[in-house]
């Protein structure tokens, strides 16, 4: 990546020391005021490829930084949590930085958030795409009409049943060929996606029918490249509750096959997760009362392998993995617990309650990542700031 050479006090600075320094950065308020040191800098840290090294080596950084996926009531907005060994430190991102009247978040891609309004009329009828490290922030308003009754082919015109087909769940989306960011909204019998680069949406209708699960809360979440969802599944093929994604790649929503020992009880309890970068699904097995977890190699189209089973001596009903802090795993096992779980030694370490109540937590990630090709804002007003413990400062 060539930098043009000015005469600034790092001009004597190979250019490619001074990108590997800038991308070392974590504060993304640092790099957006460096963008005023000259023209070489600022092209530099706006370049695409910049903003993906940048992005990668905060997802290599060892602070397990999260977000709650709703503000829960209160009016202090979202909680941000730290995990570090035998700790937890939590804080607030303020309100003066939250898209007004947005409170929960319904998915995380590149450091971009999609949120909604709880209590909005319809959860899906309008969203904001947020980046909390740039403050930069756009509305999306769903064009599509709810309620709409028609006629859906399950079974090549021999079964025919009336479906009203609402909103049934969304995300977002990156597709690194074209630099898109893609926002979904699933129904039961159709999905139509909305493609920031171009301001235009795409309406494409399913085969099948699909449903929500209950028991299966969580935010939709974005890894390796693709969004996924647990949704109910009907159709001639297949059925029960399934992993959906959505591939950038071609556009389609498609069915990702399950490890082989959940595909043949459909009633499965099962959940999805992202541990340490990888798509994670993990469920309860009622006959042996024991909660399995298994982990996807990279790539989109790949396989399974499982990772660990917590066995009949589990204390927990039921289990959220949240991260890795060396090599422990990092349980929710209720809204303000949190445990340590040890793979080789099978033992849990539980922590102390923390005042964090939350159905679910999202990866935080300073990132510079925003659509480009849209109308954006940028949120003005009173900076947030959130103090960790050790006097560490994360500003927005």
């Amino acid at each position: 990546m060539a930098i043009v050479s000015e005469k600034t006090p790092s001009a004597n600075i190979p250019p490619e020391i001074i990108e590997i320094i800038l991308s070392k950065l974590s504060s993304v308020k640092s790099l957006l005021r460096f963008k005023a040191v000259s023209k070489s800098w600022n092209t530099l840290i706006s370049n695409p490829l910049f903003i993906q090294n940048h992005l990668r080596s905060s997802d290599n950084s060892p602070d397990n930084l999260f977000l709650s996926t709703d503000t829960y009531g209160t009016d202090r907005g979202f909680t941000l949590v730290k995990f570090e060994v035998g700790n937890i430190h939590s804080g607030e991102i303020s309100v003066e930085s939250i898209p007004n009247g947005y409170d929960r978040i319904l998915c995380e891609c590149n450091g971009v958030l999609l949120l909604t309004s709880i209590y909005g009329e319809c959860e899906y009828d309008t969203c904001a795409l947020w980046n909390p490290s740039t403050r930069s922030q756009m509305f999306l308003i769903n064009r599509c009409e709810f309620n709409e009754d028609h006629d859906v082919d399950f079974d090549c015109g021999i079964c025919y049943e009336q479906i009203t087909d609402d909103v049934l769940d969304c995300g977002v989306c990156y597709d690194q060929i074209t630099g898109d960011f893609k926002v979904v909204f699933v129904y039961a019998t159709k999905y139509e996606i909305y493609s920031c680069n171009n301001n235009s949406w795409t309406e494409k209708y399913l085969g099948t029918k699909f449903y929500t699960i209950l028991g299966t809360p969580g935010a939709a979440i974005f890894v390796d490249g693709a969004t996924y969802w647990i949704l109910g599944v009907e159709s001639r093929n297949i059925s029960g509750t399934q992993l959906v994604y959505f591939d950038p790649r071609t556009d389609e929503l498609k069915i990702l096959k399950k490890p082989e020992q959940l595909n043949d009880d459909k009633f499965h309890l099962i959940n999805k997760a992202s541990l340490g970068g990888r798509l994670c699904l993990y469920h309860y097995n009622y006959n042996e009362n024991s909660i399995q977890i298994w982990i996807k190699e990279k790539g989109i189209d790949t396989n399974w392998k499982e990772f660990l089973t917590v066995g009949k001596l589990c204390p927990y009903l039921w289990i959220t993995p949240i991260c890795f802090v060396g090599n422990k795993v990092v349980i929710q096992v209720d809204r303000k617990k949190f445990v340590y779980y040890s793979p080789t030694e099978q033992t849990f370490e539980e922590f102390v309650d923390i005042d964090v109540k939350c159905n679910g937590f999202i990866p935080y990630r300073n990132s510079l990542y925003f659509p480009t090709a849209v109308k954006t804002t940028t949120i003005k007003g009173q900076q947030s700031r959130f103090m960790l413990p050790e006097h560490k400062y994360l500003c927005m």
